[in-house]
């Protein structure tokens, strides 16, 4: 490898945070406007389906520290709408199963997330959430790939 193929152009980086923040916006940044069209669709319709049915936003829980972990990551990928979420559904941005700190025996995040629990679509949409999160986590990669031009010409 020459060493113009190993340095990351300030491109790549800044197509990589766009398509974290608002997925698609990666691959329109590269020149790909059909394709992060799609993916945008996509990803935002499992989201918004993940969110009309009650899905469960994950919750890090210290008794199944490294599954809820996942689950939360998985949440994350779909970049800043998952704090917004959050914050429309637990009142405040929430990643915590449990408050430490004062307040804690006040805390009513987990009734809100098993009152989400019981709802016959919540696993369905628990599902779309998660699904949504890990598609633009994936797709991330793409970018990478695009940018690097490992995977055709940028502008194609």
């Amino acid at each position: 490898m020459t060493d113009e193929q190993k340095a990351v152009s300030p491109k790549v980086w800044l197509a990589l945070f766009a398509a974290w923040l608002l997925p698609g916006a990666g691959h329109l940044l590269l020149g790909r406007v059909r394709r992060g069209l799609l993916f945008a669709v996509i990803v935002w319709c499992c989201f918004g389906l993940g969110l009309a049915h009650t899905g469960r936003l994950a919750l890090k829980d210290p008794r199944q520290p490294f599954l809820t972990t996942l689950q939360v990551v998985a949440n994350m990928g779909i970049g800043p709408a998952d704090l917004i979420a959050r914050v429309k559904v637990y009142g405040k941005p929430v990643y915590r199963a449990y408050n430490r700190g004062p307040n804690a025996s006040r805390d009513d995040r987990l009734v809100i997330f098993r009152e989400r629990e019981r709802s016959a679509l919540s696993m369905y949409g628990t599902a779309y959430l998660w699904t949504a999160g890990l598609m633009n986590l994936l797709l991330l990669f793409d970018v990478w790939d695009i940018g690097r031009r490992r995977k055709g010409r940028v502008g194609k």
